[in-house]
């Protein structure tokens, strides 16, 4: 069960969107000058997960053999929930996790729990906020995108997408990896693909974590959507929450 709590875990680091800066580059590698285009591209790559950060939206994230999670997201006021659907070594789950007021609750609920408390969907648990990086209680949902502030080679694949590399070693904390993972990576470097919408907003991002020893590499397959839709979110109440 420990074992498919944490891949559960893994899977929810995955998701939310949020801001990029501007990560035009004015040189290639080697120190050459970059194409005009590639300057385009990378201007507006940044520029699209700005504009992400402006209205709420809907969120799915494909994360291949380890589920699908679904959700909402406010990047102004930082509140999301999230419900993922994952299935571990025939073990099936749902895990939801709510983010008010920069409190994050977990909810998980296991289809074969046996009633055990705090697995089986009817309590929440209130996370430390003061969480390790790589951890449920560093999690924040719409910082997902912000890994983007470190695309490097960006370039444009047609009319709205585009592609290039983001490193680990920089966007460690938007993307929930911890220290003991990013040391056991060969490179940090990851291919990534973005398509960006008719309003030049980031519509969707994908790229493959790589294996880490046990645990098999994955992707992470992004999509947003209905933006402006409601996100009225609250924190569980007292009693629904289980002692610490």
């Amino acid at each position: 069960m420990k074992k498919f709590i944490a891949l559960i875990a893994a899977g929810v680091l995955a998701a939310g969107g949020c801001a990029g800066s501007d990560s035009t580059t004015t040189s290639a590698p080697g120190g050459g000058a970059v194409p005009e285009k590639q300057k385009d591209a990378a201007a507006a790559l940044a520029s699209a997960a700005t504009e992400l950060q402006k209205d709420t939206y809907k969120t799915t994230v494909n994360l291949g053999d380890q589920g699908t999670m679904t959700g909402v997201a406010d990047p102004k006021s930082k509140n999301a929930e999230f419900v993922m659907e994952s299935t571990s070594a025939g073990a099936e789950g749902t895990t939801t996790l709510r983010v008010v007021d920069g409190v994050t609750y977990i909810k998980i609920a296991l289809k074969e729990s046996g009633g055990l408390p705090g697995f089986d969907g009817k309590k929440w648990r209130k996370l430390d906020s003061s969480g390790e990086l790589g951890t449920l209680g560093n999690f924040d949902a719409t910082q997902m995108t912000k890994s983007l502030e470190s695309a490097a080679e960006v370039a444009w694949v047609d009319d709205d997408t585009v592609k290039g590399t983001i490193d680990l070693a920089e966007s460690a904390k938007q993307l929930g990896v911890g220290t003991e993972v990013l040391g056991k990576l060969s490179s940090t470097k990851l291919p990534f693909q973005a398509d960006i919408d008719s309003a030049g907003r980031l519509a969707t991002y994908k790229f493959t974590m790589p294996a880490v020893g046990s645990q098999a590499a994955y992707d992470f397959d992004m999509k947003y959507s209905d933006f402006g839709t409601p996100v009225n979110l609250k924190a569980p109440a007292a009693k629904d929450i289980m002692a610490s």
